[in-house]
């Protein structure tokens, strides 16, 4: 009876999400409060339709609205189940105004001609993993040739699966793919039309748990050098050049949200445990301590060297005939000016 009822909580949440999603997309531009003029931030949601990480803390802890509204604005979060795509639309149709996303996204995105502005990197580390069926008969990613797997083309999750399938000596020929959200996938292999599914960590541990799936990869323990990577925020080069003080804004609260989250670090996983639905442990498995190292927000050779790796493999797949001008793209002058900014209002 528990696997029944796991089965259906997970099938109606996946459908909730793909639901949730049409109905914010169609909705008009918010009219901002109090006269103060309307920023669109856009994120992908693994389902939980909450932005996570540094992004959810700032609004949550208010400081978002503190910095923006100080200038006349205010925000309004736009969750994407269907993830980069989607947000790719977004951006041409000018829906959006911002973005946090993953950084493969963002250089896909600039690599085929979307005019966005590279502003900072607000984290540092990999949130993927792969899971199975538990009676698929996959024990290792060395057992997936010839399966029907599920992944997120054109999105993080796919440079994730590809990686995966390289590390098993396999490419995307040897297996059946299937492009698909990732509640879709997880929906997929509970119902058993489907034998695995990149997601979101953690999402996997309620299922785990009840003996529906099983974890044979997990970016966050895998080498780093391969498999970590960078979240960026972006504004989309029009907005930013009429206005680079919304980006600075922005980018303070998300500094002033990582001081907070500096003095009780438990307590930041807790909040993004509380508010993406995900177990306290599964947050914590792919939890660094060290939050300089996981929360950047700066635009540091590292990070840029990442993007650089990032867009040589989307062009050795093919994902991409484009390039990146890795000198025009970031404007190291914001992160630089919030930082002193809000050390200075200290």
């Amino acid at each position: 009876m528990k696997k029944i009822i796991t089965i259906l909580l997970v099938v109606i949440a996946a459908v909730a999400f793909v639901s949730g999603l049409t109905s914010c997309r169609n909705k008009k531009e918010a009219v901002g409060r109090d006269g103060l003029k309307t920023v669109k931030i856009g994120y992908p949601s693994s389902g939980s339709g909450w932005p996570g990480g540094i992004f959810g803390a700032a609004s949550e802890y208010g400081y978002l609205e503190e910095y923006l509204n100080k200038i006349g604005y205010t925000a309004e979060l736009v969750s994407f189940v269907g993830a980069a795509p989607a947000i790719h639309e977004a951006l041409i149709a000018k829906e959006l105004d911002y973005v946090v996303y993953a950084g493969m996204a963002g250089v896909l995105s600039k690599s085929i001609g979307i005019d966005h502005t590279l502003i900072s990197i607000t984290s540092w580390g990999s949130g993927w993993s792969f899971i199975v069926g538990t009676n698929s008969g996959v024990n290792t990613i060395n057992d997936l040739r010839g399966k029907k797997l599920a992944y997120q083309r054109g999105a993080s999750p796919h440079m994730y699966f590809l990686r995966v399938l390289k590390e098993a000596g396999l490419t995307i020929d040897d297996i059946e793919p299937l492009n698909s959200t990732i509640p879709e996938g997880i929906a997929g292999i509970v119902s058993g039309s489907i034998v695995g599914s990149v997601i979101s960590s953690g999402q996997e541990v309620p299922l785990v748990k009840d003996g529906v799936v099983k974890v044979i990869h997990k970016g966050f323990n895998a080498d780093k050098n391969i498999y970590f990577e960078p979240f960026v925020f972006i504004a989309r080069s029009d907005v930013h050049k009429a206005n680079p003080d919304v980006a600075v804004a922005i980018q303070k609260a998300f500094l002033k949200a990582r001081d907070k989250a500096k003095e009780d670090v438990d307590a930041y996983y807790k909040l993004l445990s509380d508010k993406s639905g995900l177990a306290l442990e599964a947050v914590l498995s792919t939890a660094e301590y060290n939050l300089d190292v996981s929360l950047p927000l700066s635009l540091d050779e590292i990070y840029i060297k990442s993007l650089k790796d990032i867009l040589a493999f989307l062009q050795e797949n093919k994902l991409t005939t484009g390039s990146v001008d890795f000198d025009a793209w970031p404007d190291k002058s914001v992160y630089i000016r919030a930082a002193k900014e809000y050390a200075s209002e200290k």
